[in-house]
């Protein structure tokens, strides 16, 4: 996550405040987000398995956490033309959570001449999880080629 779609942030004022109230309650979990498990797990029955991990957040956000992430997401939106390494990057057309276009901006905006993009249609965020096993299987696939092609 490079940046922060401007189709997830709140609209003004709300930002701001929130960022001013993060200052006397970092810790203060009332970020106002959907719960992402929906949006991420296309597939119904790895939706319960996700959902039974004991790692997943489940509450909301804290203030400081989203502040931070505003912050250091807006910093790097910045630098997206100062990334010369090779990359590749992978995202759903249906990915809500993740913006596709923000994944496009650091595609064309890299100065890498090494750089591959796949959007992937039909597909949400949980590539290598949520979605069949076949799309699951696809998307690996594409890890190992383009890996096995830089380390021949």
């Amino acid at each position: 996550m490079c940046r922060i779609s401007d189709k997830v942030k709140p609209r003004w004022p709300l930002p701001e405040i929130l960022t001013l109230v993060a200052k006397f309650f970092p810790t203060l979990p009332i970020v106002p987000t959907a719960d992402l498990l929906d949006k991420s797990v296309k597939v119904p029955h790895k939706k319960i398995i996700a959902a039974q991990n004991p790692l997943r957040y489940r509450g909301k956000p804290r203030l400081g956490t989203v502040v931070e992430l505003l912050r250091v997401t807006n910093y790097l939106s910045t630098k997206l033309t100062d990334v010369s390494l090779p990359f590749l990057v992978l995202h759903g057309s249906e990915d809500v959570v993740t913006d596709p276009d923000v994944s496009r901006a650091l595609y064309e905006e890299a100065k890498s001449q090494d750089k591959t993009i796949k959007i992937y249609p039909g597909m949400m965020h949980s590539l290598l999880f949520g979605e069949t096993d076949e799309n699951v299987a696809l998307v690996r696939a594409d890890i190992l080629s383009w890996l096995n092609q830089r380390s021949a």
